[in-house]
């Protein structure tokens, strides 16, 4: 078995360099991988998922258990050979009805009741992803993302939601849940090559019937939306344009679809995930790096927030124009 873990570097200062290293035991291996272990999945779930009568383009993995019915795992993937581990379950996997482009994998116990694994898949039992350093390393960026001052404007007017970004880079904007509750259009006024991270704070957030429309050139895979403080995320009758970052959140997405990854504490629902994974770049201080042994368990969260304060405590939201 071969379980990798991740965590996250907060390099912000130097001496917070030498404070990260004490409290998250980070080695001096980086790369360039901005989601980290959740990069390369179209759905990454920390906990528990319930989904029925839909799909994911791309790869899946579940921290805890799934409920799957009438679902398709990587339908997306190449057909000329084997995709290697499409789903992966962290606990139990009860699956009726469906394919897996690949392998399927489960950590406890597994239920399959017509299912095909397809171009040489096989099911084993195994535990590839460190989900409690996954969760650590998700929760810690989506708190540091959520620090970072704002670089872009934000016009809200009649319902629609307008973000104009003039960094070629990397461009950040603000807005609260209760903006996208009452939202009839959502608008990127972005140039192309740049990346949008739109932090959403709030407990609670609800997409529902509202459009994205791109301007400038911006592309959906250049696009997070980072819902730093939401503990409930619903989605329904909308396709979202960009990947979604909900480490702290119960998602249930009703119908609809989502084009990039995937991230939430637990998912319920029929809605489709398509893979268009994010490639955008996060602000130069977050690195991934790869450790020989398992990052320690912080007595709370608390832990990984302090560290990521001594960073950003300078920092503040930038102010919406509305």
């Amino acid at each position: 078995m071969n379980t990798q873990t991740f965590s996250r570097i907060k390099q912000l200062v130097a001496p917070l360099s030498i404070a990260a290293t004490m409290v998250l035991g980070i080695s001096a291996q980086a790369n360039a991988i901005e989601l980290g272990i959740a990069s390369d999945y179209n759905v990454f779930v920390l906990g528990d998922v319930n989904q029925s009568n839909t799909d994911a383009e791309g790869k899946v993995a579940v921290g805890g258990n799934a409920d799957l019915l009438n679902f398709y795992a990587g339908m997306a993937l190449p057909t000329d050979g084997n995709n290697g581990d499409v789903l992966i379950v962290g606990k139990n996997l009860v699956f009726e009805n469906g394919q897996v482009r690949g392998n399927a994998v489960y950590g406890e116990t597994a239920e399959l009741t017509d299912v095909t694994l397809e171009h040489g898949g096989m099911l084993r039992q195994d535990n590839p992803i460190d989900f409690a350093a996954a969760r650590q390393e998700l929760q810690a960026l989506s708190q540091f993302l959520g620090g970072l001052e704002a670089t872009g404007t934000t016009d809200i007017a009649y319902g629609g939601i307008t973000l104009n970004g003039s960094d070629e880079d990397q461009n950040i904007f603000h807005l609260n849940a209760s903006d996208l509750s009452n939202a009839s259009n959502f608008n990127f006024n972005v140039a192309s090559g740049a990346t949008a991270i739109v932090n959403i704070s709030g407990d609670a957030a609800s997409l529902q019937n509202f459009d994205f429309n791109f301007n400038g050139g911006i592309d959906r895979q250049q696009v997070l939306y980072n819902f730093y403080e939401a503990e409930e995320l619903s989605a329904s009758g909308i396709g979202i344009q960009g990947s979604v970052l909900a480490p702290f959140a119960a998602f249930n997405f009703d119908n609809g679809q989502i084009n990039g990854n995937l991230i939430a504490a637990s998912l319920t629902g029929g809605g489709q995930s398509n893979n268009y994974l994010f490639n955008g770049e996060l602000p130069d201080p977050i690195r991934i790096t790869q450790v020989s042994e398992t990052v320690p368990e912080p007595a709370t969260l608390a832990g990984l927030g302090l560290v990521a304060a001594l960073g950003v405590a300078s920092r503040r939201k930038g102010k919406q124009k509305v």
